[in-house]
């Protein structure tokens, strides 16, 4: 699994002239789940996202509050790319990526988990395997990669 997380003031999502979802400050989050990925991987870096310390106090910028801490929201995408395989060629190779029905389970899984950690109206969600126009506005910038098989 591997996801990349941007902290952010202000991201939407929106799918055929629609908004289906935005948040203000906290993570925009590419998600990509892997054909070798379980529920260990998917618990592993949901508690991560919800732990990770990138927001500084009010006192200073050093990092010292996680996205609860903070008050902040998450959007999360489902992005099957991230699983891209570069190496040979000049065509992705995206073998890696999980099957659609397989990867929407583990996917709706991660958001309950961070849901249960966050608030439910805490955490948007993009339209899983939708063709999304994703807007944000990055802080920082910071932009951080996470991976369960690194």
């Amino acid at each position: 699994m591997r996801i990349v997380l941007q902290k952010v003031s202000q991201a939407a999502v929106t799918v055929e002239s629609r908004v289906v979802s935005s948040i203000k400050n906290g993570y925009f989050l590419l998600v990509g789940i892997s054909t070798e990925d379980t529920l260990e991987d998917v618990e592993k870096l949901s508690n991560k996202v919800l732990s990770i310390r990138i927001f500084g106090d009010d006192k200073d910028f050093l990092w010292k509050r996680n996205i609860k801490d903070a008050g902040g929201e998450i959007l999360s995408v489902s992005q099957f790319t991230l699983m891209a395989r570069t190496k040979k060629g000049t065509k992705p190779d995206l073998h890696m990526a999980q099957k659609g029905h397989l990867a929407k389970e583990l996917y709706d899984h991660f958001l309950t988990l961070l849901r249960n950690g966050l608030g439910q109206d805490r955490v948007q969600d993009g339209e899983f395997g939708a063709m999304m126009s994703c807007s944000l506005t990055n802080e920082g910038p910071v932009t951080i990669t996470l991976d369960t098989k690194e």
